[in-house]
């Protein structure tokens, strides 16, 4: 029985992605009245924070930073520097053509007969922009992307959560064998300080508020079983081959 072969990029090794003031005793004048010269009420209150205050208020935002920080990397690395900066990689998500050939290739693997094996070829383009464009919105994702991490099998998605109260968040996943299900999200992260360009204000979340995501995303391959994952050119870009059912 023949492979049928959806796209054809060369497989290649993919290219590595390198990872990407408190102020104090201020014077407020309060009330000031004058009346015919005289002054009726003068009150001058000291507005501000002193020395041990500033102290302690510092001891504790970096109490915090501490607890977010170890929060986050605790989620593991691929949930930390790599998942994050790779997220930052830029990406035209935008690209109604990379989405429709993202989409042709899903309408020819739902077309596939039981026992057919495959091989499914598509770019980092394709994929983010099939799902910023078409599965995002359903999901209650603004800005959604996907970046296909170094080690070919695992990918991160990102974007804001409506649910979340539109904070941005990061999930990886790991491609797997499994009918049906071949996309197991294996950590999670949200960013509750948006701190630019840094990691800090990151937090690791529980897997279990991303089912509905996790549900969605496998859906896609309902008929489908991942055997192995292969990088391709021009990076970054993936070969999955595996076998309908």
């Amino acid at each position: 029985m023949s492979k049928q072969r959806i796209s054809r990029p060369k497989p290649n090794q993919p290219q590595a992605v390198p990872p990407a003031g408190l102020g104090a005793g201020r014077d407020l004048n309060v009330g000031g009245d004058v009346a015919g010269g005289d002054v009726v009420k003068t009150t001058t209150t000291n507005v501000g924070l002193g020395a041990k205050e500033v102290q302690r208020l510092l001891l504790t935002v970096g109490a915090l930073v501490f607890i977010t920080a170890a929060c986050f990397f605790s989620g593991g690395l691929a949930v930390g520097a790599v998942a994050v900066n790779t997220l930052n990689r830029p990406v035209n998500s935008n690209d109604p053509a990379a989405a429709a050939r993202f989409a042709a290739y899903l309408e020819e693997l739902r077309a596939l007969s039981p026992g057919q094996p495959f091989a499914f070829g598509f770019t980092e383009q394709e994929i983010s922009a099939y799902f910023r464009l078409t599965l995002a919105p359903s999901l209650g994702i603004t800005n959604g992307k996907v970046r296909l991490l170094d080690d070919p099998g695992q990918l991160v998605v990102g974007g804001q959560l409506t649910q979340l109260g539109g904070l941005p968040f990061a999930a990886t996943f790991h491609v797997t064998d499994t009918v049906g299900a071949p996309l197991r999200l294996t950590a999670a992260a949200v960013q509750i300080l948006p701190l630019k360009d840094s990691l800090f204000g990151w937090v690791f979340v529980p897997v279990s508020a991303f089912g509905s995501i996790t549900d969605n995303l496998n859906r896609l391959f309902a008929n489908l079983q991942f055997n192995s994952v292969e990088a391709a050119a021009p990076a970054p870009a993936w070969i999955v081959n595996g076998l309908a059912h």
